[in-house]
């Protein structure tokens, strides 16, 4: 009886939570999506309010990995808002000269509390950043990475198909830096390589990769001059194509002429992002 009672129980379970999983997810076969091996078409962005807590760290060396010291910048950015408005706050940035120690809570910049814009290439203009001040170099690029986060989540999205390399050479050329130096994609690759789960909802993979990025830099008298790889993963809905996560990395070896010095340096700037959803 004992016995009987616990597969009557066990069945339950399972019968409960099917139930409960056919009922979450009633409109989406994936197995068809990957047969097919072509995202959902014309799939509209639910553009509702979301916040995502995007982090950079940044690890600075010599070319042999001997350590300097690294950087972390830290905000949140709410997206969804009226008038098609994004948004920053909480912004912090922490310092740390050893590899191995935990980055403190951060100095928090002031500037970037409520910074809103709406996303364009206006974004890329030095008149949008006349507000910023110190560390301006690391939270205009916190503008730019999201900015590139969801370009290559949605611009490209219909175009790919499932395992093969899809060439975006939308996102190829050259970029000015707001002022501060140039920036130029070379090839950009973007891949869909298959579908997960991420918080609660069924998401497209997508990987993408540009390497050999030439990049110019001047900034209070400093220049640097050299080159990016960087690439990352991407997870998009294919229910409401809004992003659910995303990760970039990026390695630029640049020659560097600091204020006061005759001599060049050679560094080695590692950059690891994360762009996690929490709303």
């Amino acid at each position: 009886m004992k016995t009987q009672k616990f597969f009557l129980v066990t069945i339950l379970v399972l019968t409960t939570g099917l139930l409960a999983f056919s009922q979450k997810k009633p409109n989406l076969n994936v197995t068809e999506l990957l047969k097919a091996g072509k995202l959902p078409q014309n799939l509209e962005l639910k553009n509702e309010l979301q916040k995502f807590v995007v982090t950079t760290d940044h690890f600075n060396t010599d070319i042999f990995g001997n350590f300097f010291n690294k950087i972390r910048i830290k905000g949140d950015y709410t997206r969804g808002l009226p008038d098609e408005q994004v948004k920053w706050n909480n912004v912090s940035v922490a310092m740390s000269m050893s590899r191995n120690d935990e980055f403190s809570a951060g100095s928090p910049v002031a500037y970037m509390e409520n910074f809103s814009y709406k996303v364009s290439e206006d974004m890329l203009k030095p008149e949008k950043f006349s507000t910023f001040t110190e560390h301006s170099a690391y939270t205009k690029n916190l503008v730019w990475d999201m900015m590139g986060i969801e370009g290559l989540a949605w611009v490209n999205f219909n175009d790919l198909e499932l395992n093969k390399p899809f060439k975006a050479t939308f996102f190829n050329g050259k970029m000015d830096l707001a002022g501060m130096g140039s920036f130029e994609n070379k090839d950009m690759v973007i891949t869909w390589t298959g579908i997960t789960e991420r918080n609660g909802e069924y998401c497209a993979v997508i990987e993408f990769r540009t390497m050999n990025n030439p990049l110019e830099f001047t900034d209070d008298g400093m220049s640097m001059k050299g080159r990016s790889h960087y690439w990352g993963t991407i997870w998009v809905s294919v229910e409401d194509k809004q992003v659910e996560h995303a990760v970039l990395f990026e390695d630029v070896v640049l020659e560097m002429n600091l204020p006061g010095q005759t001599g060049k340096q050679i560094i080695d700037a590692v950059r690891e992002i994360s762009f996690v959803k929490v709303l």
